[in-house]
């Protein structure tokens, strides 16, 4: 059975035991505070980058991973794999995924193999346990190509946040602009589509109302009785997410519904009291 190794960037979200458990390389994005620079996941945890946000008068600004850092990845799991399938964010929103194929085509070999995953966060990161799940089957790797593509078609992401103010700063707020003008009075349900932020429903009310309604938005969203793997993903808020959580099991059978942190990679662009969640169907 050939060795299938899998790699995604530090924006996938997964828990730092889920990487670890299921061999998953992560190539860290760069995290900017002024002329202070992290990595992501390496020496700037999601904690201490939201109690910088807060705190900080500067608004941070990250970068994808130079080609060079994917190379070296590259070139290490060459050493010990027959292939290598890399999942990663959204092109239409991080260079991640041209520095990803500038270093496959740099080494010039045919196993490494790029996917764009048309997602963000836990979408990215959904993909890439998939494809560890068939690695470890009788499969080739261009059979785990296809069925990640086939996943992408599937799946879907919601998310709320608590303000526009980082999207709009950082350029990343996308057909969402139809709601500034009433930025202070609603609060906003969004999707990633096609691999770009786009408006699903503006909600009036508390925090609590708003992740009421995006449970059910999602609920709807999902075809009935399929079983679903998915991610609630929260700002550093576990009581929240949970809730989150328990509100989608009570809606929707789950084969399994993981629990994680934002990062700064995306957190950077959503601020604060972002909950959003990612799923598709098994089969």
């Amino acid at each position: 059975m050939p060795k299938i190794a899998v790699v995604t960037d530090s924006t996938a979200d997964l828990p730092a035991n889920v990487y670890k458990e299921n061999s998953i390389k992560v190539v860290p994005l760069h995290v900017h505070f002024g002329d202070k620079t992290y990595k992501e996941g390496v020496d700037l945890s999601s904690e201490e980058f939201y109690s910088k946000l807060v705190s900080s008068k500067i608004m941070p600004r990250t970068s994808q991973p130079a080609p060079h850092e994917f190379e070296t990845v590259y070139r290490q799991l060459m050493d010990e794999s027959d292939s290598i399938v890399s999942i990663h964010m959204s092109s239409k929103l991080s260079g991640t995924y041209q520095s990803a194929n500038i270093a496959a085509n740099a080494i010039g070999c045919d196993n490494i193999h790029v996917i764009d995953s048309k997602f963000v966060s836990a979408g990215t990161g959904l993909l890439a346990l998939e494809a560890v799940r068939l690695a470890r089957l009788d499969v080739t790797v261009q059979e785990i190509v296809d069925r990640i593509e086939s996943i992408k078609d599937k799946l879907r992401l919601f998310f709320t946040v608590d303000t526009f103010e980082y999207m709009l700063k950082n350029g990343r707020i996308g057909k969402a602009t139809a709601y500034l003008g009433t930025l202070l009075s609603i609060r906003p349900i969004i999707a990633i589509a096609n691999g770009e932020v786009e408006p699903i429903e503006k909600i009036r009310g508390s925090r609590d109302k708003i992740l009421e309604r995006l449970a059910e938005v999602v609920a709807d969203a999902m075809p009935k009785g399929h079983a679903l793997r998915g991610a609630v993903v929260h700002a550093v808020e576990p009581g929240r997410g949970e809730a989150m959580k328990q509100a989608l099991e009570e809606l929707l059978h789950f084969e399994d519904l993981l629990l994680c942190s934002l990062g700064s990679g995306i957190g950077s662009h959503s601020g604060p009291g972002t909950m959003g969640v990612v799923l598709y169907p098994v089969s």
